[in-house]
């Protein structure tokens, strides 16, 4: 019986109070009364349970597909993972199909056994149970804050633009930072447009925002001393930055110009993806207009490569094939729908992938990947960034190099 012991602790202070060594002791006396000599041991020191991006975990479950193992013991179950999503996961993907018996000494659990299969169901269900309970009185502690109190609602440790956070959600003004707010309403209302308010407001000095986050701002009702909860407003605690008559007249200019620039947004989707299969040299979109039988103008987007659009920039012209963004869109999508489970969760295991991104991963094999054609951008984007690392266009098709 080839066992592997696994111990983790989460800080330093920890590791100088000796429960690594209490863990691995424990877990040999168990081994040694099962008469289970050949042991590996396994240690993640000052790593946190929250995710499974650990090296000594990596290299146990790379060990488990190898046949290295024959079963993995731990000292407490909240040692393999503090959360049940993934203790689950490695239990039942990773664990039982591949013939692992899975031991937590403290909680004597013992998979190889139909009782300790059925307690780690049972104790699965009461997590859920106790999270969902957490979360419900969260919201609700949190509804009452901004419903009732009129307090703001936000992160900690932040602030929102124009404010500074107190204790409890309490918010006071920062005057250098009004003073900024209130300028970008008033000049959007004279230059309607958030580029040219960004250029002139940092000619006279003020911090360079980003046009998205000057949209965001001129959006936000917190300016008019309302704080939201859950896509509800409600009125506010706070000494409002601007006059509600400023910011519906920014409203009104916003509606106005809305469909101005329709047909111009920026499709991000493969933004850095597209490579071309001849020279090396990114793809980049462009649209053609054109008119239709019936008069009315409509414009197609393609791809081309940058050294086919812009020879003069280089020794030589590239001719590799154009393709419409269309058709490259449905074949990408196409083998992104296609993707199998076991590929997703090899990529979940064996990726430096952040804590979101392993989010993502975990709720599609779950759930499934969702119809990318019916997604809006921003999704489409975040499942190709997960998933693709380049596209590469050649003569007779695309080659997709997946993540690793």
């Amino acid at each position: 019986m080839k066992v592997a012991i696994y111990a983790r602790v989460s800080t330093e202070q920890q590791i100088e109070n000796y429960s690594i060594s209490l863990q691995k002791e424990r877990m040999r006396a168990f081994c040694s009364s099962k008469g289970w000599n050949d042991i590996t041991e396994y240690v993640d020191g000052g790593y946190s349970g929250s995710n499974l991006n650990r090296p000594a975990l990596r290299r146990l479950e790379k060990d488990i597909r190898a046949k290295k193992v024959d079963a993995v013991v731990v000292y407490r179950l909240d040692r393999l993972s503090r959360s049940q999503r993934d203790t689950l996961y490695l239990i039942e993907e990773m664990f039982l199909p591949n013939g692992i018996e899975f031991i937590s000494i403290s909680e004597t659990i013992d998979t190889s056994t139909p009782f300790g299969r059925a307690m780690i169901g049972i104790m699965s269900i009461f997590a859920q149970l106790e999270r969902e309970t957490i979360t419900e009185r969260l919201r609700s502690g949190r509804l009452k804050m901004v419903k009732d109190e009129g307090l703001w609602a936000g992160g900690a440790d932040a602030s929102p633009y124009g404010y500074t956070r107190l204790a409890r959600g309490e918010l006071v003004i920062n005057e250098k930072e009004r003073d900024h707010i209130v300028r970008i309403f008033e000049e959007y209302v004279l230059l309607k447009s958030y580029i040219k308010v960004q250029k002139k407001l940092k000619r006279e000095g003020f911090p360079e925002l980003r046009p998205q986050r000057i949209t965001a701002l001129l959006k936000n009702r917190l300016y008019i001393g309302e704080v939201s909860f859950a896509g509800e407003w409600f009125k506010g605690a706070h000494e409002p930055i601007i006059s509600t008559e400023l910011f519906n007249e920014a409203q009104r200019v916003n509606e106005h110009f809305k469909g101005y620039n329709f047909g111009k947004i920026k499709n991000n989707v493969f933004r850095q993806k597209v490579v071309c299969g001849c020279c090396k040299e990114n793809y980049v979109v462009y649209g053609a207009n054109s008119k239709l039988a019936n008069g009315d103008k409509v414009t197609y987007y393609y791809m081309i490569c940058r050294r086919r659009k812009m020879p003069r920039y280089y020794d030589s012209k590239c001719h590799n094939r154009t393709i419409k963004r269309s058709d490259l869109e449905d074949e990408v999508f196409a083998r992104i729908q296609n993707l199998e489970k076991s590929s997703m969760k090899k990529l979940l295991i064996e990726s430096e992938k952040s804590n979101t991104e392993r989010s993502m991963l975990q709720k599609y094999i779950k759930n499934g990947i969702p119809n990318l054609w019916e997604c809006n951008l921003d999704t489409q984007t975040a499942i190709v960034d997960l998933f693709i690392d380049k596209i590469i266009v050649q003569e007779d098709g695309i080659q997709v190099i997946w993540s690793q």
